[in-house]
């Protein structure tokens, strides 16, 4: 099953930014209506008429994250109308602290909610500091433990303050050069940084 997985942002009532998000790099991500979740642009882009998805969506008991997480239900749900896909919401909830037990919990709940033969999509734009770290953990998990598990795109929103524009990155390939790092690492390959390096290029 293609699974989506995102955090519900911090922002309080009224601050959370809402418009159109241009595909930086993706175009499977141009998505021409307004936005608070660059989630709804994967969706949007990789999401067929029919298809049944779910939506995983970690909410700290937080007060600003459940509000926008109600916010977030009315534009999936929008979406599918438009659409004509099928969805089930599925809420990771977790407490509202930094505390290493609060990230290794929400790694164990990430990890639950993959299974063999899914299709995995995230985005990193909110939460704390070290929640995109724990999202791209839990997909490396299932990408390598699971089976025929596949990582579909990883997205990142962002807003220039400068001139108010907003993009959508796909950062997908991050963590393939980190599994790459990691299976050259294993092989004790030779010149590992000029091969990767010709990669990058």
């Amino acid at each position: 099953m293609k699974k989506f997985i995102m955090t519900s942002p911090y922002q309080p009532k009224g601050r959370l930014e809402k418009g159109i998000y241009k595909a930086a790099d993706n175009q499977t991500l141009a998505y021409d209506s307004p936005t608070s979740f660059p989630i709804i642009a994967s969706i949007n882009g990789y999401v067929e008429k029919g298809e049944d998805i779910e939506l995983i969506t970690i909410v700290s008991d937080y007060e600003n994250a459940k509000y926008n997480y109600e916010l977030l239900k009315e534009e999936i749900e929008s979406l599918s109308q438009k659409k004509g896909f099928r969805y089930t919401l599925k809420e990771v909830r977790v407490p509202y602290n930094n505390a290493i037990n609060t990230e290794l919990e929400l790694f164990g709940k990430l990890i639950d909610c993959t299974e063999d033969g899914d299709t995995l999509y995230a985005c990193i734009t909110y939460g704390s500091k070290p929640f995109p770290l724990i999202q791209i953990m839990a997909l490396n998990y299932a990408y390598r433990i699971r089976k025929n598990v596949s990582i579909g795109c990883i997205v990142y929103g962002a807003k220039d303050h400068n001139n108010g524009n907003m993009e959508v990155y796909d950062i997908t390939s991050l963590l393939y050069i980190d599994e790459t790092v990691r299976l050259m690492a294993e092989q004790k390959v030779e010149n590992p940084t000029d091969l990767i390096k010709n990669l990058l290029r």
